[in-house]
């Protein structure tokens, strides 16, 4: 519940001259690095770290939180003009957004993306402050063995719900799984499948992979149209769209409930993350979405299914950073680090000497989401006209830019080639219609799948049945073995009456 005293004080330190001019140029700073490919959320709060030194604790923090909240929304921009995921969480925005870009729909898929994100974010943000305890409680639910469960049923879940093939779906998947385990085993120590490059030795680096394989073929195919779009919209952007996209998505009850409760939920779960929490949405929302609705072609409903949950698992991730100083990701490693900068070390201590300060952080927080669809419509505004460029100039400035934002990612020239690796293999999975989603999931969720089974093995080694006692790890076994069960049926069924897998 709700501490009243902690929040009319955190209320009176909150209210200041400061404030509203530290939210404006973290939100914009965000979301200028959120537009920009190969920069990331990580990075830009790496940067503005040393700046918050002279800063108190409270303003340095929502500095710092209001430039995770714009990047986390101008990767969805991005994702939705050149189908170029400026964030790991914003993959599951390319699947429908993009295609509307094509279809000259780009003012009302931004409106949209807006909408859900503020949306999502602020609802996890008023979930935050009144059950911040419980929301702590459930995270401490989960250990090693329910995370593992977690994590397998995600991966079967997701990936069978995608793709043309099951076969292809599912050798996608393994494949996936098999290249996230490239580098040094956290368990173990030993290095895996480097092939000799030193690079490797701390994994494949993730946003690259994403951008390299969803931009590159992309790119390719640019190059055979004049534009962006397929259609004319050389009347440029259209401020009555971006509204009726945003007054879409307010309508949109159930996918927005729905992907808000997901992204909470899972933001909550250790090392889950947006990334996560934004493909399960929109699996969910297509597989529960009517038969006239066609995801992945232009449907409003997954933009929506997807920023919702994206930007919802945000207050997730803030409450287990502040409860337990557990980092769901880069990015709130960082911000972890600017706790620690300012001598506030989280946990139970934090919520007991400082919870002014925390209830005072949550406000700023949702205040940041009541602002951020106006400085994300103007950024969309000016970003959205890139759909009418040339590809003659497009092309190649997008190819320079990926490519310096690879190198300046770790400044090692490997990473470019990375990128445009990666960016075959992405045009070959398209070509041969290997279900790229399934790909991402098992490179995104391989690592924490393998760190599990270890710390499950170390555990329950003599017994690995004994992992089952935990209601959560049964439910979700269960669960994932009920999916198999219908899936192997439902194949069955198909073969019988000549269907193809």
């Amino acid at each position: 519940m709700i501490d009243w005293v902690n929040m009319s004080a955190g209320l009176d330190l909150l209210i200041n001259w400061q404030t509203p001019l530290v939210i404006f140029a973290g939100m914009m700073l965000g979301l200028i690095i959120g537009v920009i490919p190969g920069m990331t959320a990580a990075l830009g709060l790496a940067i503005i770290l040393p700046l918050t030194f002279s800063m108190d604790a409270l303003t340095a923090l929502i500095l710092m939180t209001s430039a995770y909240t714009g990047s986390l929304t101008g990767g969805g921009i991005l994702a939705i003009l050149i189908n170029t995921p400026g964030t790991p969480g914003a993959v599951a925005t390319t699947f429908d957004g993009y295609p509307m870009a094509r279809q000259g729909r780009h003012n009302l898929a931004l409106g949209l993306q807006v909408a859900a994100s503020v949306i999502g974010g602020l609802l996890s943000y008023l979930v935050l402050l009144v059950a911040i305890h419980p929301m702590t409680w459930l995270a401490l639910q989960f250990g090693s063995g329910e995370m593992l469960a977690l994590t397998i049923f995600v991966i079967i879940f997701v990936g069978v719900l995608q793709g043309k093939y099951l076969t292809r779906s599912l050798f996608a998947g393994a494949l996936g799984l098999l290249m996230s385990t490239v580098g040094t085993s956290v368990a173990t120590g030993v290095t895996r499948g480097t092939m000799g490059f030193p690079e490797l030795e701390d994994g494949l680096p993730l946003i690259l992979c994403v951008i390299g394989m969803f931009a590159i073929p992309e790119l390719i195919s640019l190059v055979t149209r004049p534009a962006i779009s397929d259609r004319d919209v050389s009347r440029g952007n259209n401020l009555r769209e971006l509204w009726q996209g945003v007054t879409l998505a307010f309508r949109r009850i159930r996918i927005w409930a729905q992907g808000s409760i997901i992204g909470i939920v899972i933001g909550v779960l250790p090392a889950a993350g947006s990334t996560l929490a934004s493909l399960t949405s929109y699996s969910l929302a297509k597989r529960l979405g009517r038969r006239d609705q066609k995801f992945g072609e232009g449907e409003p409903d997954g933009v929506i299914a997807a920023e919702s949950a994206n930007n919802a698992s945000e207050g997730g991730a803030m409450a287990i950073l502040m409860a337990l100083g557990i980092p769901g990701s880069a990015s709130t490693a960082v911000i972890l680090g600017g706790f620690l900068l300012h001598g506030l070390v989280p946990g139970i201590g934090l919520f007991r000497d400082n919870g002014p300060l925390v209830y005072g952080l949550i406000m700023g927080n949702i205040l940041q989401m009541l602002l951020l669809g106006f400085f994300a419509v103007i950024v969309a505004w000016f970003v959205g006209r890139v759909v009418t460029v040339p590809s003659r100039i497009l092309v190649p400035l997008l190819l320079v830019l990926m490519s310096v934002g690879a190198f300046a990612f770790r400044g090692l020239m490997f990473d470019v080639f990375v990128l445009f690796a990666f960016g075959f293999i992405g045009w070959f999975f398209r070509r041969y219609h290997f279900t790229l989603l399934s790909f991402m999931i098992g490179l995104f969720l391989g690592r924490q799948l393998d760190e599990d089974m270890e710390r499950v093995l170390i555990l329950f080694g003599n017994d690995p049945l004994s992992a089952l006692a935990s209601p959560i790890t049964a439910i979700l076994t269960a669960s994932t073995v009920g999916l198999l069960g219908f899936i192997l049926i439902k194949g069955l069924l198909a073969c019988k009456s000549g269907g193809q897998q």
